[in-house]
């Protein structure tokens, strides 16, 4: 069975031989792991632009998942060292956090919807990329990434404080703001069906380490319309849809899984019970990542590590619909001993 067929079968609670699992790494740890293994960096120019790719460590770790992002290599563009615009006109500071960064302009200082400069969903830059991934990935299960899907994309415009005053103060505007970014969305969805992609990966993050950002109420009267609409595109299209949500966002579970989403992540121990939710949704909702970055991967020994993906294993074989993996893009901070550690405990089950 291939990598693909087992993730599908995995999130459709079928047998899957043995448990598919993920490891995904930020761009530091990511080299840091490829250097003391030796591994090369491969550069592929798309569009003029060099792309480093790490489809060595990949195969290193017989990764179950191939990503294709959904934005040209183009689109973010370098305007002073670190700081970084993207195709939405946000300004990203990318000196401390390099993979992601933190916003230092608001584009909708005013409440004015004509003036956000929408991106082409079908501008063909932006799937230049496609083709290579995919034929480099013909046995991994194929995941289009849609970063910033609704509510970030929307507070990256108009500032987080803003918009959670707005949704007290100027609730008109949020559903205004929120529909505009929904519309851009399934235009793009509509743009990815031609091709060969198996599923959709949203990324929202709607939690802190307590509880939603919202109230439910709050996030059911204003989110969740807007991605029950994306939801029910993907899956017109055939995709099977998955969301990242960082966070404790348990109290909007049951919503999720009503619109349909197919898969939860990142699934963070230190915010979530493990074992009681594989337990209690199994057969309905399937579940991605779990592994500790907080805590077991960066500061426990590797017998620690040994130990977690052997209980999240067993989890799996008892209950099915569970992609391993740790619960985020692992940081720097995580000992390569740990990363190999986790990687052989994978590997090994068979």
């Amino acid at each position: 069975m291939r990598e693909k067929e087992r993730v599908k079968n995995c999130i459709r609670f079928r047998p899957t031989g043995i448990q598919p699992w993920q490891i995904n790494f930020t761009t530091e740890l990511a080299r840091k792991v490829m250097d003391a293994l030796g591994l090369e960096t491969r550069k592929r120019e798309v569009l003029g632009k060099n792309i480093a790719e790490f489809g060595a460590l990949d195969d290193f770790c017989a990764n179950h998942i191939a990503y294709v992002r959904n934005r040209a290599v183009n689109s973010f563009a370098e305007v002073e060292p670190g700081t970084f615009r993207d195709e939405w006109g946000v300004l990203w500071d990318r000196r401390i956090d390099r993979d992601i960064g933190v916003p230092v302009n608001c584009v909708l200082e005013e409440m004015k919807i004509e003036k956000l400069r929408v991106p082409n969903p079908r501008d063909p830059d932006r799937f230049a990329h496609f083709g290579p991934t995919i034929e480099a990935n013909a046995g991994r299960y194929l995941l289009a990434r849609f970063s910033y899907s609704l509510w970030e994309r929307a507070w990256s415009l108009r500032g987080m404080a803003n918009l959670m005053m707005d949704l007290v103060e100027n609730p008109a505007f949020v559903r205004e703001l929120l529909a505009a970014v929904t519309d851009y969305h399934l235009a793009l969805l509509d743009a990815l069906a031609g091709y060969p992609v198996d599923g959709v990966f949203f990324g929202d993050d709607y939690g802190g380490q307590q509880g939603l950002l919202m109230s439910p109420a709050m996030w059911r009267a204003f989110v969740k319309p807007c991605l029950a609409r994306m939801f029910d595109r993907a899956h017109a299209l055939g995709y099977d849809v998955f969301i990242h949500s960082c966070g404790k966002v348990t109290a909007i579970l049951d919503d999720l899984v009503e619109i349909g989403l197919n898969v939860f992540n990142p699934f963070q121990p230190e915010v979530v019970d493990v074992e009681r939710l594989i337990g209690q949704y199994a057969g309905r909702l399937a579940f991605y990542g779990g592994l500790s970055i907080q805590k077991t991967l960066p500061f426990g020994t590797e017998e620690d590590v040994r130990k977690e993906v052997s209980h999240r294993l067993e989890l799996a074989r008892r209950h099915g619909g569970y992609v391993i993996a740790p619960s985020h893009e692992m940081p720097p901070d995580i000992p390569v001993k740990n990363v190999l550690a986790m990687v052989k405990t994978l590997q090994r089950q068979g």
